[in-house]
């Protein structure tokens, strides 16, 4: 599903209405249907009956008042405040205002007309629309602390009420959702924090803009993932397959006090559908990875005694050994040892086989780089740094990456010269060097935790190895690792959550996904 700024909706918007011949008032009905759909829902969770409408001066108010009169009709309680005299509004928000009057909508103004919040269940917030910039004003305002300070649950119109809709900024106060229903696409600022934190469930509610009026919008081209498109990647697996059909993975990980990240790497491609997954880790951690985790099979390489980190001299078996695999993820746990860094250095131009790289492999890569060294891959290769990895590949601020991870993705994988970058963190993008941006909508901030991008790592490279593309194994790996850790943050709390809890959690995951289709079919 496409994400759009507000320029964007504004233009979709106006091709639907004066080229496609669909009018304005219908789009505001469709989505006034769609904010009381979701309002029913919600009441019907908490069991509520009474819902209070806020109507800014706007469209989103036209759209609060059609929301009041449908859910009226309905039987709910509905009360309705505004910040202007609703007789002042103009164009189709004064339709709707009009044609919730005939149906004896009941309405204050504010503050003349006080409000009484403890009568009522759920505030629906139309009181500021996507296009509204800055922290709300005056009697708008003045709203806004009234909600916020009442503690009741609220269901936003479009965009919650001071967030802004490109940026994610909040430059005020704003009123936090317990779910937005936004109209025709997502907007960026609802994947963007602070505003993220604000939006609380996303549903998208479709007013009718056209298919084929989307897809020709100019680039960006951001791209919500959603469910159904993610299911349709998951590796076909054939009742007759073995152990060859489901691919064999080679994990190169591991230095003195890092085992756990070279286990974790393999369980977790493992339990994503790989049919074998060969440790590759120097020979001083052979008994300690054994003793961990016994289904992996275990490869011995030469190491500095000293750090037992991978030794230069490596290279030779590691080449062998990766060429007989499918995919190959590089770096949990290695270490930057000068003789480590120096064999990834040599390394890369032969690997042969498709590569997931991550942590310590991308750090060898920024110490290479910032030595002047020329970095190039011999294979398919996608990358999953945090914004303080990339930080060190790219020699910018990580503020810069943070602030552009929609708009510069595309410049950086050109400029690392590899295939698919997954910036990690909220929200995880992904690209290639065309294409859309992809944004995940899974994960929580409990999977900040140490050894969580080793997960990732196993998961990406055992989709690699089971024949996806790297743009695809990247997108449904993360996709498969944010959704564990909801899994296991429903279960622990954000709080207590550590990487085995992911790796726990990621078999729920798969079979979630995997029960996707039979549900929807």
């Amino acid at each position: 599903m496409r994400v759009v700024t507000v320029k964007m909706m504004r233009e979709l918007d106006r091709i639907t209405i004066e080229e496609r011949g669909v009018e304005g008032m219908t789009l505001m009905e469709r989505a006034g249907a769609g904010v009381a759909r979701t309002a029913i829902e919600i009441l019907e969770e908490i069991d509520g009956k009474r819902v209070l409408v806020l109507t800014g001066p706007g469209n989103n108010g036209g759209d609060g008042w059609i929301a009041a009169r449908l859910l009226a009709g309905e039987g709910f309680g509905v009360d309705v405040a505004a910040p202007i005299d609703p007789e002042k509004l103009t164009g189709n928000a004064k339709t709707a205002f009009e044609r919730a009057r005939n149906e004896n909508v009941k309405y204050k103004i504010f503050p003349d007309g006080k409000i009484d919040f403890s009568k009522c269940d759920l505030i629906i917030d139309g009181l500021l629309g996507t296009g509204a910039k800055g922290a709300p004003r005056g009697a708008i305002g003045e709203m806004v602390l009234r909600a916020m300070a009442s503690g009741l649950p609220a269901l936003a119109i479009d965009n919650p009420t001071g967030v802004d809709a490109d940026t994610g900024e909040v430059l005020g106060n704003a009123i936090p959702a317990v779910a937005t229903a936004t109209f025709g696409l997502p907007k960026l600022g609802q994947f963007r924090y602070p505003g993220k934190s604000y939006v609380g469930r996303l549903l998208v509610v479709d007013i009718g803009i056209p298919t084929d009026v989307i897809e020709n919008l100019p680039d960006p081209d951001w791209r919500a993932e959603t469910t159904e498109k993610l299911n349709s990647l998951l590796p076909f697996r054939p009742p007759d397959g073995h152990k060859g059909t489901f691919g064999k993975a080679a994990i190169i990980a591991g230095s003195l006090g890092m085992s756990g990240a070279a286990t974790m790497a393999a369980e977790s491609c493992l339990r994503s559908g790989a049919g074998l997954v060969e440790m590759i880790v120097p020979k001083g951690l052979v008994g300690t990875v054994e003793n961990i985790f016994r289904e992996a099979v275990t490869r011995p390489v030469q190491q500095v005694d000293k750090y037992r980190c991978l030794s230069a001299r490596a290279l030779g078996d590691i080449l062998r050994l990766a060429e007989n695999a499918d995919a190959v993820a590089l770096g949990p746990g290695i270490g930057t040892h000068r003789e480590t860094v120096d064999l990834i250095g040599r390394l890369l131009p032969k690997l042969g086989t498709p590569t997931v790289i991550d942590a310590d492999g991308l750090n060898c890569i920024a110490r290479l780089r910032a030595r002047e060294i020329p970095i190039e891959f011999g294979n398919k290769v996608v990358i999953t740094p945090h914004p303080g990895e990339l930080s060190r590949l790219l020699n910018i601020e990580v503020e810069e990456i943070c602030n552009n991870r929609f708009e510069d993705m595309h410049k950086w994988v050109s400029e690392l010269g590899v295939d698919v970058l997954v910036l990690k963190g909220a929200s995880t993008t992904i690209a290639g060097a065309e294409g859309p941006v992809y944004i995940n909508k899974t994960g929580n901030n409990g999977m900040a935790t140490g050894g969580s991008g080793d997960v990732l790592t196993g998961i990406i490279a055992s989709l690699l190895a089971q024949k996806l593309v790297p743009i695809d194994a990247a997108r449904l790996g993360v996709y498969l690792h944010g959704l564990a850790g909801d899994l296991a943050s429903a279960e622990l709390g954000q709080r207590s959550v550590i990487a085995g809890d992911i790796l726990d959690s990621l078999p729920e995951a798969i079979l979630d996904l995997e029960l996707y289709s039979q549900i929807m079919s």
